[in-house]
């Protein structure tokens, strides 16, 4: 597997990474945000009193956090590759991604996690059916995180 930072790879279940690139020729992932976010404390507990400037706060032993959702920003095109279907790579893709669990690794961060996706998806911007070399599909696809990240080993 590459150690070439800025690169993501995806699995379902017990399958084996691959790199989104060559899973979809034609697919370029421009970024993944908040892949290690930290979302806010769900079990830190507070309160303020009328005539004072100070709360009270509880902090147990283990604090747990909510799972933030992430934005995978993506390109597919067949500039490089007259041969792509951009529309049908699209389809495969997305269908991928909001039909199952999938876990996705970032050699960037070294991390991996697990994500669903619970949002509506409709493409940024679209540009097909034209000649080959000119067509592509922007598009953001929400995710959610389901796990906490860990580091990835390899």
């Amino acid at each position: 597997m590459s150690t070439i930072a800025n690169k993501y790879f995806v699995k379902q279940g017990l399958e084996s990474y691959a790199d989104f690139t060559t899973k979809w020729v034609g697919l370029t992932i421009l970024g993944c945000d908040k892949i290690g976010a930290q979302g806010k404390a769900k079990n830190i507990y507070t309160r303020s009193h009328i005539n004072s400037n100070t709360e009270d706060v509880h902090i147990p032993d283990v604090v747990y956090f909510e799972n933030p959702d992430v934005n995978i920003n993506f390109l597919i095109r067949d500039l490089d590759d007259h041969s792509i279907d951009v529309r049908a790579v699209h389809n495969s893709f997305i269908t991928y991604m909001t039909t199952h669990q999938v876990t996705i690794k970032s050699l960037y961060e070294n991390l991996s996690a697990d994500f669903v996706c619970l949002a509506e998806y409709k493409p940024t911007q679209e540009a097909t059916g034209r000649v080959a070399g000119h067509n592509y599909i922007l598009g953001t696809l929400p995710m959610h995180r389901v796990t906490a990240p860990i580091t990835a080993t390899s």
